[in-house]
């Protein structure tokens, strides 16, 4: 089955590869430890750096995480036969927002209005 000719099984194919680099991005993620530690830290200004990478890198692992809920719920649009449609006024979304932000829900209007 090519997806060429279903834009559908391709979009479905471009999220489930987005959910799996985004699923791989959290493990590894989980797997260190960068919480600031009092003891690494030479002074003040050190652990202040540190603090601020270790917020850094907590928001950016929220980031991945609010992602990969979109990414999962497109995923169930697609299983629903509902995707590509705007959620909150039901007309079809750009094929080039779809190509850019593949889970997406809404349209630009509904999006800008949110």
């Amino acid at each position: 089955m090519t997806t060429d000719n279903d834009p559908l099984a391709a979009a479905k194919n471009q999220l489930q590869e987005l959910e799996q680099e985004l699923s791989q991005r959290l493990e590894e993620a989980g797997r260190t430890d960068d919480r600031p530690k009092m003891d690494a830290a030479v002074g003040r200004l050190t652990f202040m750096d540190e603090y601020q990478q270790h917020k850094m890198a907590e928001h950016g692992r929220r980031n991945v995480e609010s992602q990969l809920g979109r990414v999962r719920a497109a995923l169930v649009r697609v299983e629903n036969g509902t995707y590509g449609k705007c959620a909150h006024c039901g007309i079809d979304i750009p094929p080039e927002r779809l190509e850019y932000m593949p889970e997406t829900p809404s349209c630009v209007q509904c999006q800008g209005r949110a």
